[in-house]
């Protein structure tokens, strides 16, 4: 039986999990440059976002969704709700807890949030054509189900654990 030709790996690319972060980065802050003049941050909006599909959320479910303290939370649902975007509401099964909705000011800025992001995600994907971004929209799609699916993973190569940061090893992918 012959040995059939490993292909070589080229270990002067980029790893693809730090290109999708450094992507992942710049676009943030072109996006914290679209939301500055309405006021609002990137994680306001996800909030926003979250509130507008589902209403009703405590803070205490939010901060357990984006897997950050109770308390970081807290401080981002004051300042949406000093901004009048969002309000309060004593829950009518349990009367110690505070459902949080979009007022129609905060359904207002979150439709001047998304046309803005919308234009940036244009602009960002512009130098691909339409069915580069359906694919690499596939690609992506693919890489998110796969990860929410358990799965066990081989040990990673030595070379493979030193290209990996902290930042890639840490848990709550999702924080604020």
């Amino acid at each position: 039986m012959g040995n059939a030709a490993r292909p070589k790996i080229d270990r002067t690319a980029q790893s693809i999990l730090s290109l999708v972060k450094q992507v992942q980065y710049k676009a943030f802050v072109r996006l914290e440059s679209v939301f500055q003049p309405l006021g609002i941050t990137a994680v306001q909006f996800r909030i926003l976002t979250t509130l507008s599909m589902r209403p009703g959320l405590s803070s205490a479910e939010l901060a357990r969704l984006y897997d950050v303290k109770p308390q970081t939370m807290i401080k981002q649902i004051a300042l949406l709700e000093g901004k009048g975007l969002i309000g309060r509401q004593t829950s009518p099964a349990n009367k110690r807890l505070l459902e949080l909705t979009l007022t129609a000011e905060g359904a207002t800025v979150l439709k001047q949030c998304h046309k803005g992001s919308l234009a940036m995600e244009r602009t960002l994907l512009d130098p691909l054509t339409q069915g580069e971004q359906d694919q690499m929209r596939a690609m992506l799609l693919t890489l998110l189900q796969s990860m929410s699916a358990p799965t066990i993973v081989d040990e990673p190569a030595q070379s493979d654990l030193e290209e990996l940061s902290q930042e890639y090893s840490r848990v709550g992918v999702q924080r604020i």
